[in-house]
């Protein structure tokens, strides 16, 4: 005699037989039945659920690319302030500075997940030249310490720009037609010190740069040593761009260079500082979702109409079945089975068309150039499993979903009738 059977391997198949597996055995037949109805049905999900995958991974390409280049061409991953500076940010207040000792430096990059740093000023100024005089914005950086926090940086100097002379200045495109100066002339940058006083500096036009974002303002670059000089703060800053070297654990960095720093200094991530991007994210998912919704509602209407269709020309086999005593809830159910195998089979081969796409395109990458923006974008398409599993049980739910009506109009039918063709 052989070993007793366990419990499970005794009752499983009794399970089966009671549960809802026999419809779906059914509803697979039934599927397959008709052929090129199901084929035209599975090929409109696959279409939809593809365009809907492709259309979030050029997304997600889209908004990776543009964070990247601001963040390794701009901000950097976080930012560090004294306390309150963000809150006054607008007035450039040059006494919210520290000291950047060698010390201080070290206990930033002593902190896990911090790639580089760079020290920085941002202040603000008045530029003279042929007799003519703007008022900008400017940023001044160590150029050494700034390529390795933002290695793109260089990509944001116009063709043929410099930025390695001690006196040099790099101006906005804009702000050198409206002066007229070209590369290797001369200008003075007139600001005030910490203390308010005003002070100069003769510095040389070495290039141009070019926008990140749309609808940058009057801007200059020049170097940290010089601004120290004109601003009267040697060995100070009123910034540090900070790099990681995974740009998805910014917020845990950002949380641990708060702890190391304590509650003198802030530590920002570059969406509390950019927060226009960050909103403009928001919208475009938003806007994602909603094509995506479209896209589902479209296909699952064509299900829809497939089952209906299936109700009118089955009227005499489901008389039949329930003339046996089929129960009006099993045929309901054995058409929501059949939605659910057109749903999620669908679905499934969409979304496997869509990843498979989108790896293609992320394996070769698009290069674009937005009209304002002259930094071009690498986008790489990607989509992440979540997603897909999300829009296939979503997109065989809504199968389900919609076909409560032709199930429902199936399980009212009257055995004689229908048996009559009725």
């Amino acid at each position: 005699m052989g070993s007793p059977r366990s419990p499970a391997t005794v009752r499983w198949p009794a399970v089966l037989e009671h549960s809802m597996w026999p419809l779906f055995r059914i509803a697979l037949r039934n599927v397959a039945r008709n052929r090129r109805r199901t084929l035209i049905t599975l090929a409109a999900l696959m279409v939809g659920v593809g365009a809907a995958v492709l259309t979030r991974a050029m997304m997600n390409g889209l908004q990776r690319a543009m964070v990247t280049n601001i963040t390794s061409s701009a901000t950097g991953a976080l930012q560090v302030h004294r306390a309150g500076y963000l809150d006054n940010v607008l007035s450039t207040p040059l006494t919210m500075d520290f000291a950047i000792d060698e010390a201080f430096l070290a206990q930033v990059r002593a902190v896990e997940g911090v790639k580089a740093v760079s020290p920085r000023i941002q202040f603000a100024g008045s530029l003279g030249a042929n007799d003519e005089s703007l008022f900008l914005a400017a940023t001044a950086m160590d150029p050494t310490a700034e390529s390795a926090v933002c290695p793109n940086r260089a990509s944001t100097f116009a063709p043929g720009s410099r930025f390695d002379s001690p006196d040099g200045i790099l101006l906005a495109e804009t702000v050198a037609n409206a002066l007229g100066t070209q590369q290797g002339g001369e200008a003075v940058f007139l600001a005030p010190d910490r203390d308010g006083t005003l002070n100069g500096e003769l510095v040389h036009v070495t290039g141009a740069t070019r926008s990140v974002m749309p609808d940058e303002p009057k801007t200059a670059v020049v170097p940290l040593a010089l601004a120290q000089r004109l601003l009267r703060m040697e060995g100070r800053a009123t910034e540090l761009a900070v790099a990681v070297h995974r740009l998805e654990e910014a917020p845990q960095v950002a949380a641990r260079l708060r702890e190391a720093l304590g509650p003198d200094y802030e530590v920002h991530t570059w969406d509390d500082i950019l927060v226009q991007v960050k909103e403009g994210k928001a919208r475009d998912d938003a806007s994602m979702g909603l094509i995506a919704a479209v896209f589902l509602v479209l296909m699952l209407l064509g299900v829809a109409n497939t089952l209906l269709m299936s109700a009118i020309e089955r009227t005499r086999e489901i008389g039949t079945m329930m003339a046996v005593g089929l129960r009006r809830g099993k045929v309901m159910g054995l058409f929501l089975a059949e939605a659910v195998v057109l749903g999620a089979t669908g679905a499934t081969l969409g979304a496997l068309l869509g990843a498979g796409l989108s790896a293609w395109l992320n394996h070769r990458g698009i290069i674009f150039t937005a009209p304002t923006i002259s930094v071009p974008f690498d986008i790489r398409p990607y989509v992440d499993v979540g997603y897909l599993v999300r829009i296939v049980l979503l997109a065989t739910a809504g199968a389900a979903v919609f076909s409560l009506y032709p199930a429902w109009r199936a399980s009212r039918l009257r055995p004689v009738e229908a048996l009559a063709g009725r």
